[in-house]
């Protein structure tokens, strides 16, 4: 399997967002499942590379959406993210694995009833 770190650019309005992002690949019923549980976003597909592109496109929703309803920082902190505040350029860091196994009953079922590759790395954006 390929690395499952997607890095994207995104830029909407005055700024742009770098997004690195831990992504766990599982099958259920015959399709491929790319999700983020930092972000409780997934993607799928009948094979990795169309399950990879599903979730590309449901990231760019998240931002697009999120961006134009001025909800970025209250969507993250809901999702148990921590913000280092500063008004120009906050800095956003996800929950640690081991809360959102706790606080996301997806990924809990993910990590205590499946098969599922992750591809782990530390995660910041600021916008």
């Amino acid at each position: 399997m390929s690395n499952l770190h997607l890095r994207a650019d995104l830029g909407f309005g005055n700024g742009k967002y770098h997004v690195g992002l831990s992504l766990v690949e599982f099958e259920e019923d015959n399709v491929t499942i790319i999700y983020s549980p930092a972000l409780d976003l997934s993607g799928y597909g009948y094979n990795y590379s169309e399950a990879k592109h599903s979730f590309a496109e449901a990231l760019h929703e998240f931002f697009r959406y999120t961006n134009n309803k001025n909800t970025l920082d209250k969507v993250l902190k809901d999702l148990g993210w921590n913000v280092k505040d500063s008004k120009k350029k906050p800095k956003f860091n996800p929950p640690k694995d081991s809360e959102l196994i706790v606080l996301n009953p997806m990924y809990n079922e993910i990590v205590n009833n499946k098969s599922y590759k992750v591809s782990r790395e530390d995660v910041e954006f600021s916008y």
